[in-house]
């Protein structure tokens, strides 16, 4: 055998061989989820770089578990509601946490229907964010509906890759030094993210600096970004046709559905008022419970509105420099905890566990007496936490200068 020969004989099964290593390593460690041969403690039962693939590992948890209910959303909802709360009704359990980082309400739609050919849930939670039906008032976009098609081939990719590439068995082995680490990143195998990770920002950086930063980017978001939820001619924005596609899938197969505008804290509230996107958050509850009134008699369907002032958004910031004090409520005013999340599952379903009960079931005939109450509401935090106030003030009028 000529030796060229040989040579390419030789790297074709060196080449076969490392294949063969990598994908044994990624099949036993199994960073994202997938594949589920072994779960070790110690070894790879913290699924530390789920995050790297979080689309994969939820979409094949929901087809593993096959739940009775779902959550939908983005951060908020995957930080915040736990498939495990004891506030779920029994017959919607097993739960899962189907909720993606950045989801806008398109995408939440299209991930609703693809889990649809895999699970027959008897319950659904959406979380509603007002960033995510903003527009500029002088377009006409229309909803887009995914591409069918696409997704087998997507689907086997993103397997094959999940096996056969070094960038997995990189998160292989991150996964491996993740599991002796005392605050891992990682979702639970019910798609839940317990943001570990927060809590040792927390500790070494304290909650002050948290809030910063999250409010910071919030203020520049939300002065660059569009003030309205409605498009030339008046027409509702494409994000309140993506609720009516949730409604109608939900009707045809019989589920119970809840939308759950999320509690935002005040800070985050006060920026909506400080960056003129207050009009717009009063319009966009108006239009949700026009939506969701229409859907009222043919299905189960509610709308639960848990923002305002008090008693939890209210929490106080602690002071720079504090990395002692630990929130009870809030990360930072971007993402609300489980505990908080918890209640809120409690009150929706009516599982007692905490006398105060904030949310409000909003319909068409009460949504003006609940927004003026909010105004209000509005009004007095800020004559309450003047400081508060006038810094919120200061990273607004930062952030239009860098506009």
């Amino acid at each position: 055998m000529p030796s060229t020969e040989r040579y390419l004989w030789a790297w074709l099964w060196s080449t076969v061989a490392l294949l063969g290593v990598v994908a044994a390593v990624n099949l036993v460690v199994d960073p994202y989820g997938v594949f589920r041969i072994v779960e070790v403690r110690g070894l790879n039962k913290v699924k530390s770089q789920a995050s790297e693939r979080t689309r994969l590992f939820k979409h094949t948890g929901v087809q593993r578990m096959h739940p009775s209910g779902l959550v939908l959303g983005n951060s908020r909802a995957e930080i915040g509601f736990d498939p495990e709360s004891p506030a779920w009704p029994v017959w919607a359990r097993p739960v899962f946490n189907l909720a993606l980082p950045g989801a806008s309400i398109s995408a939440i739609t299209g991930d609703f229907s693809k889990a649809l050919q895999h699970a027959n849930p008897k319950l659904v939670v959406v979380g509603l964010d007002l960033l995510d039906f903003r527009v500029d008032p002088s377009s006409d976009d229309k909803l887009q509906a995914p591409s069918p098609m696409a997704e087998p081939l997507h689907d086997m990719r993103e397997r094959a890759t999940a096996l056969l590439t070094m960038n997995a068995l990189a998160d292989s082995l991150a996964t491996i030094k993740a599991q002796h680490e005392p605050y891992p990143t990682g979702l639970t195998d019910a798609g839940f993210n317990p943001k570990r990770d927060y809590i040792a920002v927390a500790r070494r950086e304290g909650y002050f600096a948290m809030f910063r930063q999250r409010d910071q980017e919030n203020a520049l978001a939300y002065v660059r970004g569009p003030k309205g939820v409605y498009q030339a001619g008046g027409r509702p924005a494409p994000g309140f046709d993506a609720v009516d596609s949730i409604i109608a899938l939900s009707r045809e197969r019989g589920i119970t559905l809840r939308f759950v505008i999320y509690p935002y804290h005040a800070h985050t509230l006060m920026l909506f008022h400080l960056t003129g996107l207050w009009p717009a958050y009063e319009d966009w509850k108006r239009e949700l419970a026009r939506r969701v009134d229409a859907a009222q008699g043919t299905m189960d369907v509610a709308l639960w509105d848990f923002t305002g002032f008090t008693p939890y958004a209210d929490e106080r910031v602690p002071p720079p420099g504090d990395t002692r004090t630990e929130l009870q409520w809030y990360w930072e005013a971007g993402h609300f905890k489980k505990p908080l999340g918890d209640l809120l599952l409690a009150d929706i379903f009516d599982a007692k566990v905490d006398s105060r009960r904030w949310g409000i079931r909003l319909t068409g005939a009460g949504v003006e007496a609940h927004l003026q109450q909010q105004r209000e509401a509005r009004d007095a935090y800020g004559r309450n936490r003047p400081d508060d106030l006038k810094d919120l003030h200061g990273l607004v009028f930062v952030a239009a200068d860098r506009r």
